[in-house]
């Protein structure tokens, strides 16, 4: 039986496993050599396939980087899930902050991250994807300053879309101190990085 006469659940597992397979293969190579030291044969053959079946998922190393920010960005919403009722909605900042750093989530790792930013600076398309996927990140924090504001854990003169900003550039900064500097560990630091934080944030009446 070939791929056109499977149920089309099972022809749509198949192209899914095989999409995971590339992604975990090019990140593989990625992070070992480099985005432009990379070629589509080596990430095939990394995945252990064939460059001609490699090209009906991906037409290009383009499109790699786009599929990594959109599966990183895909499960980062998830661990940013959070509820209203949540009393200390700073706190979950503080630890998904610590998430990012430490342990970015599937498939990056911090060498990669700063592969895509690094990438996203010189490529217009990558750029789009990775500020769209920027956007879309930066609400739900910007939603867990909202509520850290009627918690009166933030000063409310902290204008959310700029802090939003803020918040990620440190996120992008801390991730490549971490990856370029084998002495520094942010989870060592974290107790001294949270009080800072904390001090920062809180209003003017409570400091």
């Amino acid at each position: 039986m070939n791929n056109s006469e499977l149920p089309k659940s099972k022809r749509m597992k198949q192209k899914d496993d095989s999409r995971r397979l590339l992604i975990e293969a090019a990140v593989r190579c990625f992070s070992r050599n480099g985005f432009h030291k990379t070629g589509i044969v080596e990430i095939a053959k990394e995945a252990g396939m064939s460059a001609g079946n490699l090209y009906r998922h991906f037409p290009s190393k383009d499109a790699f980087i786009i599929a990594l920010v959109e599966e990183e960005q895909r499960h980062a919403l998830t661990k940013m899930e959070f509820k209203d009722t949540e009393k200390d909605p700073l706190g979950q900042i503080l630890t998904i902050i610590t998430s990012c750093v430490s342990d970015p989530v599937y498939p990056m790792d911090q060498r990669l991250w700063i592969e895509i930013l690094a990438e996203a600076s010189r490529n217009k398309g990558v750029r789009h994807v990775f500020n769209q996927s920027d956007i879309i990140m930066r609400e739900s924090f910007k939603n867990l300053l909202m509520n850290a504001i009627r918690e009166e854990q933030v000063d409310p003169d902290y204008d959310v879309e700029t802090l939003s900003l803020w918040l990620y550039a440190l996120i992008d900064g801390l991730i490549a101190r971490t990856a370029t500097d084998e002495q520094f560990s942010f989870d060592h630091h974290m107790s001294q990085f949270n009080q800072l934080i904390r001090q920062a944030l809180k209003p003017k009446e409570f400091q």
